[in-house]
């Protein structure tokens, strides 16, 4: 099956920024109903938060997965990679998504190459070619550490990467669809 055209893509999808305005409230509502959780939480990269967004509530409604997959049309319009990719464990879901969607073709990227298997010691699945254009796809990025560490190792190898997530809680150096902070929750006073 062929790739959509770029204006496949766009058809009935709003790209500027202010036709965008209702989908990314959409997506900041759908968050804060569904993922969204307060208490004391440890943070990937080993900082310490007050809130926690749990993509997986999100990404496990076939409808929502495939609402902020669409999302990103205007970005894959804009950047016309050859390949999607996303790393383990969230962004391959999205990656997977967005490549569905799109019919471009995807690779995954771990945190650790595998031991075993044909390919053992890799840490890109998939096929590709040096010079391909890659739009790394990340779903949640507080210091964007594990997905720039991803966006190096395909550098290495010779592709040209861009980088996008969902959310950014605000630190990461990582465009996004979304930026999300929320002010420190009050302590408790049992008075």
């Amino acid at each position: 099956m062929d790739r959509f055209s770029m204006d496949d893509l766009l058809q009935n999808e709003p790209t500027s920024s202010i036709a965008r305005i209702p989908e990314l409230k959409w997506l900041r509502q759908i968050i804060m109903e569904r993922a969204l959780t307060r208490g004391d939480y440890l943070l990937s990269g080993g900082a310490r938060s007050d809130f926690y967004i749990d993509k997986f509530r999100l990404f496990s409604d076939p409808y929502v997965l495939r609402r902020i997959a669409r999302l990103f049309s205007p970005i894959v319009a804009e950047k016309g990679p050859d390949l999607i990719a996303g790393t383990e464990l969230g962004g391959v879901i999205l990656a997977t998504a967005v490549s569905q969607m799109t019919n471009i073709p995807m690779i995954v990227i771990r945190k650790a190459p595998k031991s075993y298997g044909a390919f053992a010691d890799e840490y890109v699945e998939g096929a590709f070619h040096a010079g391909q254009h890659v739009l790394l796809l990340e779903d949640v990025v507080t210091s964007g550490r594990e997905v720039l560490a991803a966006k190096e190792r395909l550098e290495k190898l010779e592709l040209r990467v861009s980088v996008h997530a969902v959310i950014s809680r605000g630190l990461a150096p990582v465009p996004s669809l979304v930026q999300f902070a929320l002010p420190r929750s009050q302590p408790k006073n049992d008075n």
